[in-house]
């Protein structure tokens, strides 16, 4: 799965490797991204971005594919004039380093933690869109096996601050949350069992700041 081959290639290079709970995993900025690019340049190569092909993001909305494409594009053109046996020049660095900090940035990985997710999760959020309800923070999503073997979909929701101060109304909102995302998941993927957790906003790590 192409989709699969370019989501590790620009994790490994990024060196943001896949975390043990997704939902622990610290929210990541533009600063974030950058100060660890900054730290090396070995993600300043052709194979930052091997896999990639377009149409493999079709359930993208048509301008954020388009962008994705653009980053990518424009990326591989400067690393192409980059030498692997030699160091990158600092004009390349320059060059290259916003393309890919916004190519890290847009795949999420704090709130994806693998490629299925993501393919899954845009799918899950876009078809909620125009009906999501505002105490519902931020998704995450993962996938994998569950402790019987059989694929599974784990979606943990953060609620606002709002509704998570009393047990009641975070309960209430839960349950109401609970009934609105499980139809989806299971229409979305139908071959996966949906876990979904509920967490308050608060519970979830603080982000990453820039140094």
């Amino acid at each position: 799965m192409a989709l699969r081959d370019f989501w590790i290639s620009v994790r490994t290079a990024a060196k943001m490797f896949a975390p043990q709970a997704i939902v622990d995993s610290p929210r990541l900025d533009a600063e974030a991204i950058e100060r660890t690019l900054r730290g090396a340049t070995l993600w300043l190569s052709t194979s930052a971005v091997a896999g990639f092909d377009e149409k493999d993001f079709s359930f993208l909305p048509d301008a954020e594919r388009t962008r994705l494409a653009k980053l990518v594009t424009e990326f591989r053109t400067v690393a192409s004039t980059v030498r692997p046996t030699a160091p990158a020049p600092n004009d390349a660095v320059e060059k290259a380093l916003p393309l890919f900090r916004d190519i890290v940035q847009s795949l999420e990985f704090e709130r994806y933690g693998d490629a299925e997710a993501y393919r899954l999760g845009k799918l899950i959020e876009y078809e909620i869109a125009s009906y999501r309800p505002a105490h519902l923070a931020e998704l995450r999503f993962n996938t994998g096996l569950d402790h019987s073997g059989e694929p599974a979909l784990w979606i943990w929701a953060f609620l606002s601050a709002d509704v998570s101060e009393k047990d009641e109304e975070f309960l209430a909102t839960a349950q109401t949350l609970r009934d609105l995302l499980d139809p989806v998941a299971r229409r979305v993927a139908p071959d996966r069992w949906p876990y979904i957790s509920f967490r308050s906003l608060s519970e979830q790590s603080e982000p990453v700041e820039a140094s």
